[in-house]
């Protein structure tokens, strides 16, 4: 029996419950990189501006003073760009043994923090390379997103040059990065799909393999809307709640150190509450490809 949305959303919600551990590490591992490529960017914009008495005023909200010194620091950017390029890169190859790790738990469901932890290390080593030929095989789907973008921003950068309310300044965001937005959801929610059945069949189907896993999780995702629809129930959430965060940090004073640190353990608690549900999504996942009946085997040629 398939399940229902409202299933999916709950066995996600109970999963991660039952695994809050796993949800604290990968959070903390989030915490990691993202800080470890800050550090980086900020260390490098210290030792290029700190003994420029102009930066000072640019921060202070000097505007002629921030152009000024964004117009004579290419070489400066030229590196924090190649920084983040290297932290993306960096995090889509963790995010390989991360996912690996977490489909494992939520497949075997082990019990204990001693063989959660055995499981989600297998499950990301074994995985690993696996995941890692899929983004190959997968890479061509990425194209119509690129292309819906690169569109939409040409239609963006057309309409806000003659922008003057926010209403003329937001439809036209709207209008332009919808499309792409979808297609990506779309996208990704395959490539998830792809990345549960690998996990969930490979033990017992050894022959399926990167490209015969994204056929058949695009195949599937387009025969059940429910599939659609679970992803968007998190994207709506993920939405909902950094713009319900952005209400609250907006023109808020900033009442010394203790507001900042308000400020950002509020920060933090939107990131947790963002990854829990993109697990839950994960668990729900798990589950419906369950549902999926196995890919036919493939019988050897007799010999003779």
């Amino acid at each position: 029996m398939i399940p229902g949305l409202g299933q999916l959303v709950r066995s996600g919600v109970r999963a991660v419950s039952q695994y809050t551990g796993m949800l604290l590490a990968l959070f903390v591992i989030h915490l990691l990189v993202a800080w470890g490529a800050g550090i980086i960017i900020m260390q490098i914009l210290a030792e290029a501006f700190a003994h420029r008495p102009l930066f000072d005023d640019a921060v202070d909200g000097d505007l002629i003073a921030l152009l000024e010194v964004l117009g004579n620091a290419e070489a400066v950017f030229f590196s924090v760009r190649w920084v983040a390029v290297g932290a993306v890169i960096a995090w889509v190859m963790i995010g390989w043994f991360l996912a690996g790790g977490v489909l494992s738990v939520f497949t075997e469901r082990p019990r204990g923090r001693t063989e959660t932890a055995r499981c989600f290390g297998a499950g990301g080593a074994s995985h690993f390379l696996v995941f890692a030929r899929l983004a190959l095989v997968t890479a061509l789907y990425h194209l119509p997103v690129l292309f819906l973008l690169f569109l939409g921003l040409d239609h963006i950068a057309t309409e806000l040059e003659y922008a003057l309310t926010v209403g003329e300044l937001v439809v036209p965001l709207l209008v332009g990065l919808l499309p792409a937005a979808i297609a990506h959801v779309i996208v990704s929610t395959v490539i998830d799909y792809a990345r549960a059945e690998l996990v969930l069949r490979r033990p017992t189907h050894e022959s399926l393999g990167a490209t015969r896993a994204a056929f058949r999780a695009t195949g599937y995702v387009f025969r059940r809307p429910v599939a659609l629809l679970h992803v968007g129930v998190y994207w709506l959430f993920f939405v909902g709640i950094s713009l319900a965060f952005a209400w609250l940090a907006q023109g808020r004073a900033m009442l010394g150190g203790g507001g900042a640190l308000a400020l950002l353990a509020l920060r933090q608690g939107v990131a947790l509450l963002r990854l829990g549900a993109r697990v839950a999504v994960i668990a729900g996942q798990v589950d419906l490809t369950a549902t999926r009946p196995p890919p036919p085997r493939e019988v050897p040629p007799a010999e003779g």
